[in-house]
């Protein structure tokens, strides 16, 4: 399925007011509940579901714009993000034949994979800045129960992305051309 440019601006503009909405969320009430060590990263959620979705040259633009805006809402750099997501896109994008998100269980377990692959990247990147990679199983650790978290979200927050930008449910095409 082919996707007009009046389309994808349309979508990607909704999708990315849906990520300020979520990262207003966890930056303010999730703290406000008590929620201080661990934070919901939905800009990964996002990326992963445009990586597996999507078939263009132009979504890792779309990578860094989302890390752009996710930058806005945390001390992690936009540069870092984006590195991290066109290696969680480029892995997604030789598993796509394979990646069959028929059932919600199915749909967790590959977004806690991509999500593995991501904070791995990130923790490396973190451990070569620091010089120090004694603290690789802390930095990992810190991201693991809010993966999980995001994990279990994941179906939903895939089902309201597939309205989003239109994607045809999992018999259909592999993703949309855009």
């Amino acid at each position: 399925m082919k996707m007009r440019l009046s389309q994808l601006l349309a979508s990607f503009a909704i999708t990315l007011a849906l990520l300020t909405i979520l990262e207003v969320v966890t930056a303010t009430v999730l703290p406000a509940l008590g929620w201080y060590e661990y934070r919901l990263t939905f800009n990964v959620l996002i990326i992963i579901f445009l990586a597996i979705r999507l078939d263009s040259p132009i979504v890792p633009w779309m990578v860094m714009s989302l890390q752009v805006v996710h930058s806005l809402f945390s001390v992690e750099g936009w540069a870092l993000g984006t590195f991290a997501g066109l290696i969680v896109m480029t892995s997604a994008n030789y598993l796509k034949e394979v990646l069959h998100l028929t059932s919600a269980l199915i749909t967790m377990l590959t977004v806690q994979l991509f999500q593995l692959i991501w904070y791995v990247t990130v923790t490396m990147i973190i451990c070569l800045k620091i010089s120090n990679f004694d603290k690789f199983g802390m930095i990992m650790w810190s991201f693991i129960p809010g993966s999980i978290l995001l994990s279990m979200i994941s179906p939903l927050l895939f089902w309201t992305m597939e309205k989003i930008w239109r994607v045809p449910s999992e018999g259909g095409p592999r993703g949309v051309e855009i």
